[in-house]
């Protein structure tokens, strides 16, 4: 899942709830918005790689396992 503060989360969805397993910070969030600031596009995922973008820049973070 990818949150309006820039933090990349990886987690379990299930009927029982929510399990987080990380997250990562990969951008800043830069448009003002309800008096702070958040990342409001929507990241795209290819090739085992997410690309994620505010005002300023276009990260691309790989989800491959080592």
């Amino acid at each position: 899942m990818f949150a309006e503060t820039g933090e990349l989360i990886f987690a379990k969805l299930s009927p029982k709830g929510y399990e987080e397993i990380s997250r990562a910070k990969i951008l800043e969030p830069t448009t003002p918005t309800f008096g702070r600031k958040v990342v409001w596009s929507h990241p795209a995922f290819a090739n085992k790689c997410v690309f994620a973008r505010n005002d300023k820049e276009i990260v691309c973070v790989s989800l491959a396992q080592p």
